[in-house]
């Protein structure tokens, strides 16, 4: 008994047994989504590579990826909105992750991954709809921690990640990323399926798809160039947009390269990418916990500054790295800097748009948002790709740039007035 409270009296895992309605749904399916993700997710470079593709060839499929991403933000809030939450999730998340799974698991050459970009790009619209699922109906002082907990709910992969390593060391990288991608086709299939009849339509859902019934989604589309008007007429979104624009690029970024950096330039052996993930993950998951009383969107200057700078220094352990007997020990010091710096990251940069974008307008102005970023950042992954082929550390470099910018941003954001309460 005195073991089970001493559990529950831990922040996250009170937050989690005391969830409700949309949060629960949302949150306590996640492992269907998360785990397989996490388990594929180090080997898609090296995947890519097997089949012949260059790192300019990788950069291109990101660009791509980002523009459909671009597209299917801008349409995200009309269609959120037209309808519901709960159906836009059921069907984009179908189409922006099973049909993908899908093609990556039979891909044989670049343009598989091409034609799977497109489909991918859709899931910005899911990424709306279902953030407004969990949150509308939530109480505001625990979205934050939300954002955490669907965190965690894919960092529990961490402990069967040596599986992959297993498997890979046995059957190769490629017969298994094909196992690993069809399983998470069913996976995460399942949960978009029960997701939907296990959740409810928010309050402010149904009051949106009642006000847009009868008006067309090109209406809708047509009204939100005075929506956009707003959010780059408030200096508040403007530096939000872009604290979120760099953490997308360079989580773009880090994945793209950092496996194939390792394997052709520290000459580390492929099998060591489930370790480092599986260390990455329970170092993010400790951190969340001792973390998560003290992250709050709030008073987010002094947390998200020592993120920024310990992912920066994270990636100069990375350029500096020697390879040879300190390689890999080098290796595990970027990646631990790397996993406390997204232990605070994702919850923050996942929450600090919901909660300073208008209460009746978030689905509209989330969509935009994110098809600014998609804009902004597309056509730098296909730039970096045509770098990269030259020198790998490239990518890296621009990461360490991409963050002393976002540092700026930060210190910008904080020294506006306090925002009012939005949710």
């Amino acid at each position: 008994m005195k073991l089970l409270k001493k559990i529950r009296s831990i922040y996250l895992i009170d937050v989690f047994l005391n969830l409700k309605g949309n949060p629960r749904a949302c949150i306590w399916l996640e492992p269907l989504w998360g785990i397989p993700y996490n388990l594929y997710v180090p080997y898609v470079a090296l995947f890519q590579a097997a089949l012949g593709m260059s790192p300019s060839d990788i950069g291109i499929v990101t660009s791509i990826f980002y523009a459909s991403q671009a597209v299917a933000s801008v349409l995200s809030g009309v269609v959120t909105d037209k309808l519901g939450r709960r159906k836009t999730t059921l069907i984009f998340d179908t189409l922006s992750w099973s049909v993908p799974t899908f093609l990556w698991m039979c891909a044989t050459n670049k343009y598989w991954f091409m034609a799977a970009a497109l489909f991918n790009g859709l899931w910005r619209i899911t990424d709306n709809s279902w953030g407004l699922l969990l949150i509308e109906d939530a109480d505001s002082d625990k979205i934050v921690h939300m954002y955490s907990l669907t965190s965690v709910m894919g960092l529990i992969a961490a402990f069967v990640a040596p599986m992959s390593a297993l498997a890979v060391n046995r059957f190769g990288v490629t017969d298994t990323m094909r196992v690993l991608y069809g399983v998470t086709c069913l996976s995460m299939t399942a949960k978009f399926v029960i997701l939907y009849f296990w959740s409810t339509e928010t309050t402010v859902g149904v009051r949106r798809m009642a006000l847009t019934k009868n008006k067309s989604i090109f209406v809708s589309l047509y009204e939100c160039k005075d929506v956009f008007l707003r959010i780059i007429r408030e200096k508040r979104m403007v530096l939000t947009l872009g604290i979120m624009a760099a953490f997308s690029l360079v989580n773009a970024l880090s994945a793209d390269y950092f496996g194939l950096y390792l394997k052709r330039e520290l000459l580390i052996d492929e099998s060591y990418m489930a370790l480092f993930t599986m260390v990455k993950s329970i170092v993010r998951l400790v951190c969340m916990f001792l973390l998560a009383r003290v992250i709050n969107a709030d008073r987010f200057l002094r947390p998200m500054t020592v993120a920024w700078s310990m992912f920066i220094l994270g990636q100069a352990t990375l350029l500096v790295n020697p390879g040879g007997a300190l390689g890999i020990p080098l290796a595990f010091v970027q990646v631990v800097f790397e996993a406390v710096a997204l232990s605070i990251l994702y919850p923050m940069t996942s929450s600090i748009l919901f909660i300073n974008a208008d209460k009746e307008e978030r689905a509209r102005i989330n969509g935009l948002i994110f098809a600014t970023i998609a804009l902004v950042t597309a056509v730098f992954p296909a730039l970096i790709g045509l770098l990269a082929d030259v020198n790998l550390a490239v990518p890296f470099y621009a990461i360490i740039v991409v963050y002393v910018i976002a540092i700026v941003l930060t210190f910008q954001i904080n020294r506006l007035p306090e925002r009012k309460e939005n949710v």
